[in-house]
């Protein structure tokens, strides 16, 4: 059985070296995906006897995660374990994460902060954020994680061609997550732990967040439009018939033509209607696909 490790780095000349030598010990190769770095990232790598793959230009985490999966299918790979390159993980934690694969208890296994009776030390306005973001992807998903976000994973080689890689940027680990759950794989957790105190580049938390969000937000309008467009669609015509009430009670009981209300009404009712439509219309398409999917 062949293990590998998988370490997406973007400029971590700092920590890669220490990450890689202790990840060594537990698996069979080290590959490091040097994403454009523009410092020694990939030197530091190959002198610490990883395999590295460069990319030209930095293309985000979803295209180095893609550039991994492709070259773990080609190697056949039995399983893969990603964790990042700041040194945040602890690599002496990967028997753990790959402990439920070994045993058949699932097909991907999920390192989580935030287990009951697990505690890590996190921001608070980090652990806001995730817990935002992890709410949304479950309910995408239609799964029960209790950490979206961790980049600390393991996947075994059944899973490996079922992930699409849309996004290109780190919505990546909800759109995995996503992908995981709509092929019907089994997704467990397990416990890590997680620094915030390492030297390295950070992406600016906010960006990162709403970045991510507006993934979910992407993944749930192609899985639920009826929802995504219908239900605003139904608010906005109930809200222009309320306003047409409001402009018809005023006219006919108080005799005074309000063009503001009137206009309002019209606008939130064509809106409404419209939302309806395209939620109706797009679910439709979207069970049309499911169908051909499954017929063929």
């Amino acid at each position: 059985m062949t293990i590998v490790a998988v370490i997406p780095a973007f400029n971590e000349e700092i920590a890669i070296g220490s990450v890689i030598a202790r990840a060594k010990q537990h698996v069979d190769e080290v590959l490091v995906i040097d994403d454009g770095s523009a410092d020694s990232t990939s030197r530091v790598a190959e002198l610490m006897g990883a395999t590295v793959i460069r990319h030209e230009q930095n293309s985000g985490k979803g295209t180095a995660l893609r550039t991994a999966f492709r070259w773990a299918q080609h190697k056949q790979v039995d399983i893969l374990v990603t964790l990042d390159a700041d040194g945040q993980h602890c690599p002496d934690e990967i028997p753990q994460i790959i402990e439920p694969i070994l045993w058949k208890q699932a097909d991907i296994v999920n390192g989580a902060r935030f287990l009951k009776g697990h505690t890590v030390s996190v921001p608070r306005y980090r652990r806001l954020g995730q817990e935002i973001l992890t709410h949304a992807t479950n309910m995408t998903a239609n799964v029960k994680l209790n950490d979206s976000q961790s980049g600390f994973r393991a996947f075994a080689k059944e899973t490996f061609g079922v992930f699409k890689f849309n996004n290109a940027g780190m919505g990546v680990e909800s759109e995995m997550i996503h992908d995981a759950a709509a092929a019907g794989f089994t997704v467990t957790e397990v416990p890590i732990t997680c620094r915030y105190d390492v030297e390295g580049s950070t992406f600016n938390p906010v960006k990162h967040g709403f970045s991510v969000l507006n993934s979910i937000i992407n993944q749930f309008q192609r899985k639920h439009p009826l929802l995504y467009f219908g239900v605003p669609g139904l608010i906005c015509l109930l809200g222009g018939i309320g306003f047409g009430f409001w402009t018809i009670y005023g006219y006919t009981v108080i005799n005074s033509f309000w063009i503001g209300k009137a206009l309002l009404s019209m606008t939130f009712i064509i809106v409404g209607i419209f939302g309806l439509f395209s939620g109706l219309i797009l679910n439709s398409l979207a069970l049309f696909v499911n169908d051909i999917k499954k017929s063929g």
